[in-house]
C-alpha cells in the first residue's frame, strides 16, 4: 500500500485530494451530533434505546440514521475508535442491492459487541456517509472476518469508483464534547487495474477545526 505524506496529493487519484478533509470532518461532525442528541433525549425520558434499533428520519428531506447497538456501554466508554466511510458511487448502480448489502451489514452488528453504534446521513445525489463507533481498535480486526463485511469488500468495486476510509478516535467518548480526530485514511482507487491503495497518517491526528460564531 502506497503510503502519503500528510499533504500530499496523487493527481491521479481525486479521491486523495486533502480538501475533502474539510466536508468529511464535518459530516463526521453532523453525525456524532446526531448520536449525542439520541442519547441526551434518551436520558431526559424522551426517546426510547432499543439496542441495534435504527432511528430514522429527514432533515431537509434527505434521510438520516442512527443505529445505537449498546445503549449501555456507550456511555460508559472514556475513550472511542471511530470508522468514517466515505465514497463516489458509481451512477449506474441498482440502489436497492446497495440498501440491502447494508442491512445485512446493520444485522450483522449483534455478533459483534464492541461495535457501539452506526450512523448515516444521506447527500445529494444518493450519496451516503456513516460513522461507526467502536471500542478498541481490535474491534475492527474481528469484523473483518464477518460475512456481511467479507460480502461488502467483493462488491465494493462494481458499487464505488473509490472509497476513503478515516480511521480515529474519540477522547473523553460520546458523553464527552470531543471531536472525531483522524488518525489515519486508507484509499481505494477501483477505476484503476489493478485496483489502487494507499494511506495517509497523521501525528498529531487531524481534527476539525472549529468555528467561532
Amino acid at each position: 500500500m502506497i503510503e502519503l505524506g500528510v499533504d500530499e496529493v496523487d493527481s491521479a487519484h481525486p479521491c486523495t485530494d486533502v480538501s475533502l478533509y474539510s466536508p468529511d470532518l464535518d459530516l463526521l461532525a453532523y453525525m456524532l451530533q446526531d448520536l449525542r442528541s439520541l442519547i441526551r433525549a434518551n436520558d431526559a425520558g424522551k426517546v426510547d434505546l432499543v439496542a441495534h434499533e435504527p432511528k430514522l428520519w429527514s432533515v431537509h428531506g434527505l434521510r438520516r440514521r442512527t443505529v445505537v447497538c449498546e445503549p449501555v456501554l456507550i456511555r460508559e466508554r472514556e475513550r472511542v475508535c471511530t470508522v468514517g466511510f466515505f465514497a463516489e458511487r458509481r451512477v449506474d448502480i441498482d440502489y436497492p442491492a446497495l440498501d440491502e448489502l447494508e442491512m445485512s451489514l446493520l444485522l450483522e452488528f449483534r455478533r459483534f459487541p464492541g461495535i457501539l453504534s452506526y450512523s448515516s446521513v444521506e447527500l445529494a445525489n444518493d450519496f451516503w456517509a456513516n460513522l461507526v463507533v467502536h471500542s478498541v481498535p481490535d474491534d475492527t480486526d474481528m469484523w473483518r472476518t464477518s460475512t456481511a463485511h467479507v460480502r461488502a469488500v467483493e462488491v465494493s468495486p462494481t458499487l464505488y469508483s473509490s472509497i476513503r476510509i478515516h480511521n480515529g478516535h474519540l477522547e473523553g467518548g460520546v458523553s464527552g464534547n470531543g471531536a472525531v480526530a483522524v488518525d489515519r485514511t486508507k484509499y481505494w482507487d477501483y477505476d484503476v487495474d489493478p485496483v489502487w491503495q494507499a494511506i495517509r497518517s497523521f501525528d498529531p491526528p487531524l481534527e476539525r477545526v472549529r468555528r467561532q460564531d
